[in-house]
């Protein structure tokens, strides 16, 4: 819908913008055939930038709604918020000066009794030891640290639970660190660790692209500008790396901090970071971790071809006996407790994964092509699993499955951004959050034309629960 106020409009917004507070307008009705419509809505106030957050819906079809007036029911209530944050649409006020304040609101939604605040993701797929949460782009300094803020709009989103990967051994054990901590406060104080209300959780592993580093050593050429010659450790050394990952992993089994190998697999499209054979090295040794530790496999797999289902078939008699899943059993069509994530290929090899008894995890990354989402809408929803693969893969106005977006977050780029406008609920333009997974679960609700909260529900409960687990830490 889009709204047009004049000279009452101008009055709220001058009126916001000397006061600098955030309302938090929480619209209850009830609809004629008995149902509740829950809105929440949002007034932000930031200098000349006026944004409110309404997460409602419209009906059955992804639509966009033009109207001229805005109405609110008799019954409505309002409640005081220290943040809000922005949901399903933006509205942009022109500057103060304007003759008149011009609102616009963009709706779209699929079910009437559609309401976020009431759903229960989990992001299963992010990179929170990126240095993009630590301020630095491109190894430029942009802005403070502010994964604390970044984890607490998460969790104010719906985000109860986040899975991070990790790419090598001391990856692995500073996030370990950092599931068992929380996340730095950024007050400089000599404990100035937090905890958060959204759990974290974490995996163990070597990423494909990291092989090299980790298990072999990189020959020193005369010549700088020729391609690095790698040469694998002995087989001693490369016996106690899996060792050492073995042991991170049962000492974060213990706590409930980790709860799969990962992130590994194959990456034949950035060979230039590490050779086939030595990714090979570093995946089979992997799956013997998986093995000893019993933990699902967390898998990357990068137009590999057939490689990584190759290699993946001749461990399957032996996973089926050992994994368990949640309910104890083995399952005659999960002969692999695992899934491959920022899945982006076609339905053949997703059908060939599936076999293989493995989850698909979908991103952004996963949703940009009209391809990708043909295959997408073909695989079983109970056999998806929604990650966001932050701060990577947003889903931008140029990728086919921005059409089915309900919710927006304001955007600031990296270099305009503050941790103040942080806590006032803007996101860094292009690094995505754990909050955005809402965006993945609309696009496969749209796709699949389902209700978001089942969507919510199979992918980001049942089948996360599935595989990993209840998610749930050891109190000692």
């Amino acid at each position: 819908m889009t709204l047009r106020f004049d000279q009452s409009a101008r009055k709220i917004y001058n009126w916001a913008t000397i006061t600098h507070i955030s309302l938090w307008v929480i619209l209850l009705s009830h609809s004629t055939n008995g149902h509740e419509l829950a809105t929440p809505l949002t007034l932000h106030m930031q200098r000349n930038l006026l944004t409110l957050g309404f997460a409602g819906s419209t009906g059955n079809a992804h639509r966009r709604i033009s109207t001229t007036s805005f109405f609110l029911p008799s019954t409505s209530r309002i409640a005081l918020s220290k943040q809000s944050y922005q949901r399903s649409i933006s509205i942009m006020s022109d500057r103060t000066d304007s003759s008149s304040a011009k609102l616009s609101i963009e709706s779209s939604s699929k079910d009437i009794n559609y309401n976020p605040n009431r759903l229960r993701y989990v992001d299963a797929g992010a990179n929170l030891l990126d240095s993009m949460y630590q301020g630095t782009y491109h190894d430029k300094p942009r802005h403070e640290p502010d994964l604390d803020i970044v984890l607490q709009r998460a969790f104010e989103s719906g985000v109860h639970s986040i899975i991070s990967l990790a790419g090598t051994p001391e990856e692995s054990e500073q996030l370990l660190d950092l599931c068992e901590k929380g996340v730095k406060n950024g007050n400089n104080e000599e404990n100035d660790f937090t905890a958060t209300a959204v759990k974290l959780f974490g995996t163990v592993g070597v990423h494909p692209t990291r092989c090299a580093e980790v298990f072999a050593i990189k020959s020193k050429g005369d010549n700088s500008d020729a391609e690095p010659v790698w040469t694998l450790k002995s087989v001693e050394e490369r016996d106690e790396i899996t060792q050492q990952l073995v042991a991170l992993a049962n000492r974060g089994k213990q706590s409930g901090n980790v709860i799969a190998i990962g992130e590994f697999g194959l990456d034949y499209a950035r060979l230039h970071f590490c050779p086939k054979e030595i990714q090979h090295v570093g995946f089979r040794a992997q799956l013997e971790v998986a093995l000893e530790t019993n933990l699902p496999l967390y898998l990357h797999n990068r137009e590999s071809g057939e490689d990584l289902m190759d290699i993946l078939s001749e461990y399957t008699d032996r996973f089926a006996r050992c994994q368990k899943y949640s309910d104890g059993d083995s399952t005659e069509n999960r002969r692999i407790r695992g899934i491959v994530h920022s899945f982006d290929e076609s339905l053949e090899v997703a059908n060939k994964l599936l076999s293989l008894g493995l989850f698909i995890g979908i991103n952004g990354c996963s949703l940009k092509t009209q391809q990708n989402l043909d295959v997408v809408k073909e695989i079983p929803l109970e056999s998806l699993i929604l990650e966001t693969d932050c701060p990577w893969c947003d889903i931008r106005p140029t990728h086919a499955g921005f059409s089915y977006i309900q919710t927006t977050f304001p955007c600031k780029k990296e270099k305009h951004y503050n941790k103040d406008l942080g806590q006032e609920g803007y996101c860094v333009k292009n690094r995505t959050e754990p909050c955005h997974v809402a965006q993945v679960a609309e696009v496969v609700a749209g796709l699949k034309d389902l209700d978001v909260k089942e969507v919510v529900d199979i992918c980001c409960g049942k089948n996360v629960y599935e595989l990993f687990g209840k998610l749930e830490k050891c109190v000692k």
